[in-house]
């Protein structure tokens, strides 16, 4: 699978995430000023911990996935209604990172403090519900109640999904069915959700947005094992953020999966019992894992689910969306390489 999925990516191989959004700029820029405007809808007190929020957001992948997916009527000027939803799930994104922040104690995210560092657990914590009560009252200001259905279920799939993973902390019977589940919930739903609220902004027919929400869930959860896999084998200067957090919470993850697997009884025993205790590190884990080709196997399944995306789009590849959304997976997978090539 990974032969494959390399020769598909070729092409693309060199493309960052600059050279993804330099034809949407100006969508972007339309972006910035509505969240920007946004800020105001907040009280004084919550307003510099929204502006603090906005301003430290990452690559901003499903507001890209919402543009690209709305093509062509994304193309030239951007249309008021992909800008709001583009919004309205960057709005979601953040609040579920900055109780993410919260849950697995971060201090760095996006190379600055996180909110829960800056402000303390007892702001932080408002603020993330503040951010997904604004998000929804954005879906609700769609005269179609269909966006409001959408983002709320994918809100509610998201906090679902952190809450499974979050009973299912230093569970030793967690099986791949279980991660798989998990990984979909919190992180390909709203990836999901962002492609399908493009394309049907965007004009398309019912079969065109049940193609692009499958694309777009295969790339979510491939964009969640990559950074699963950057716990064990990122570096902090590198990723920009506090590392090693699930290990430390006892999370069960796709690379720690399967080193267990990997390991005879004995060693496998021996490592569930270290990371009950807290003794385990991803830095003692790195080079074991990497021996026993855990990160190999690691890149396989993440393979497998990128060109399971690519593979919904294919029957769309005259469209300028399913030409478009491609360049999404090719620098996911560029972003693997540099732990496992």
């Amino acid at each position: 699978m990974s032969t494959s999925g390399e020769a598909t990516a070729a092409p693309r191989l060199a493309e960052g995430i600059d050279a993804i959004t330099l034809p949407l700029a100006a969508h972007f820029e339309q972006l910035e000023m509505f969240l920007e405007a946004q800020v105001e809808a907040f009280e004084p007190e919550v307003r510099p911990l929204v502006r603090y929020t906005f301003g430290h957001s990452g690559k901003k992948i499903r507001p890209i996935l919402v543009f690209y997916a709305g093509l062509p009527g994304s193309a030239g000027a951007p249309d008021e209604g992909l800008i709001r939803a583009a919004a309205i799930v960057e709005l979601v994104h953040l609040a579920t990172l900055v109780h993410d922040d919260i849950l697995d104690g971060a201090d760095t995210r996006h190379r600055v403090e996180t909110a829960v560092a800056r402000y303390g657990p007892h702001a932080a914590v408002l603020l993330g519900d503040a951010l997904f009560a604004h998000a929804l009252k954005l879906a609700a200001d769609f005269p179609d109640v269909t966006v409001c259905r959408l983002v709320s279920r994918a809100t509610r799939q998201v906090c679902s999904g952190e809450i499974a993973q979050t009973f299912a902390r230093k569970r030793f019977d967690i099986s791949m069915e279980d991660y798989f589940r998990f990984i979909d919930l919190k992180t390909a739903e709203l990836f999901a959700v962002s492609a399908r609220l493009g394309a049907m902004l965007g004009g398309y027919p019912a079969a065109f947005c049940d193609a692009v929400e499958v694309f777009a869930r295969r790339l979510g959860a491939a964009y969640q094992i990559y950074d699963d896999l950057t716990d064990f084998a990122g570096r902090e200067e590198r990723a920009g953020k506090t590392l090693g957090t699930d290990l430390q919470s006892g999370k069960l993850t796709l690379p720690l999966l399967l080193y267990l697997d990997s390991l005879p009884g004995g060693g496998a025993e021996s490592l569930r019992a270290d990371i009950a205790a807290g003794r385990a590190t991803p830095e003692s884990l790195d080079a074991a894992m990497r021996g026993a080709g855990v990160y190999g196997r690691v890149r396989d399944r993440f393979y497998a689910e990128v060109d399971a995306a690519e593979a919904a789009l294919q029957p769309y590849a005259d469209l300028p969306a399913g030409a478009e959304l491609p360049r999404l997976s090719g620098f996911i997978r560029q972003a693997i390489r540099r732990h496992v090539e």
